[in-house]
């Protein structure tokens, strides 16, 4: 969505709501589709970013998050490149607080640099890339407007999962492992991670897969689902969520739980997996969890989310996986 001169990436709404402004990735109609907790979760930002093209030697955007146990920082980008280290990120409060951003003094000489490694954003697009949490906008001063699509990715990949895909743990949303397969593509990303609520909603999946923004996209299925659902249960929702991507001619790719330690359940997770596995036969091309990450040193003290290595492993080899099974070209060797 677009408003006061910036694209709003990966939001398709501004909600009223007690607390001020909120960004949510659903529109309404989906939103009401949702089972509960993923109502609470649509409108954590990941993968959420203020983009704009500055007319203006400085501007200033006021934001506010919900609160939270760790930090949350709003990390800027132009383009590709992280700005230095005095405009490299801002950390963002419960109080309405202004992030002033400036233009960099040597603009013309990263837009060569771009040009020349093919990169695929135009250093004059800032992107403010919002932490994973609930984000309030509050306004906008300064010149700005909206980036062109010829400034921006001409590939886009959709990532849906739970707060693994959505990025917990991963220390900042460049280190998410969708981030990272964007990055690899040279695509941009819309991230629908759900964290503790990927419950396979089948509104949720019309919506995904009629959206016409996106190149090719991964499906993560099932670890929030495994104390709430039966095995049959969840067998019925796999089907009906993967029905609308197996059907649609855009590459797209699933797995199941990227987990390797669940002692309440083994066997059930055995089961879940199975059941992914064969749902997305003859449907979609399927790589286990278990191939995607199997070192339980790659994941945080409660032996469920990745570490930023364990995300950096994930997005290796469900990239390599992509590339495989032809679901996205590697990239050219300037890019690499």
């Amino acid at each position: 969505m677009e408003k006061d001169g910036i694209l709003f990436h990966n939001v398709a709404r501004i909600r009223a709501t007690k607390a001020g402004p909120l960004l949510d990735r659903v529109p309404a109609a989906v939103f009401a589709g949702l089972d509960e907790p993923a109502t609470h979760t649509s409108s954590d930002a990941s993968g959420v970013e203020l983009r704009f093209v500055m007319q203006a030697p400085t501007v200033k955007l006021t934001l506010s998050v919900e609160a939270a146990a760790e930090a949350q920082v709003a990390y800027i980008r132009y383009g590709s490149f992280p700005g230095t280290w005095a405009a490299a990120n801002r950390i963002l409060t419960t109080v309405p607080t202004p992030v002033t951003i400036s233009a960099p003094a040597n603009l013309k000489r990263l837009q060569e640099v771009a040009r020349a490694a093919n990169l695929a954003f135009d250093p004059a697009v800032v992107r403010i890339c919002l932490p994973y949490c609930r984000t309030y906008y509050w306004g906008a001063t300064g010149a700005i407007s909206v980036p062109r699509a010829q400034q921006m990715p001409k590939q886009t990949y959709l990532a849906y999962g739970s707060s693994i895909t959505h990025g917990s743990l991963a220390l900042n949303p460049l280190a998410t492992y969708p981030q990272l397969i964007a990055d690899r593509f040279q695509a941009d990303l819309l991230n629908f991670g759900f964290p503790g609520s990927a419950w396979l909603e089948p509104a949720l999946a019309d919506y995904l897969a009629a959206r016409q923004d996106w190149t090719f996209a991964s499906l993560e299925l099932g670890i929030n689902m495994l104390d709430a659902f039966s095995p049959a249960a969840f067998r019925a929702r796999v089907r009906r969520f993967i029905a609308p991507f197996a059907a649609d001619p855009r590459p797209v790719v699933a797995t199941d739980m990227v987990v390797t330690d669940y002692p309440a359940a083994p066997e059930k997770v055995r089961a879940f997996r199975q059941i992914v596995q064969e749902e997305c036969q003859g449907k979609l091309p399927y790589v286990s969890g278990l191939q995607l990450l199997a070192q339980l040193t790659d994941l945080s003290s409660d032996l469920l989310h990745p570490t930023a290595v364990g995300m950096a492993k994930i997005a290796r080899r469900l990239g390599d996986f992509m590339i495989a099974s032809g679901s996205v070209a590697g990239p050219s060797p300037n890019q690499v």
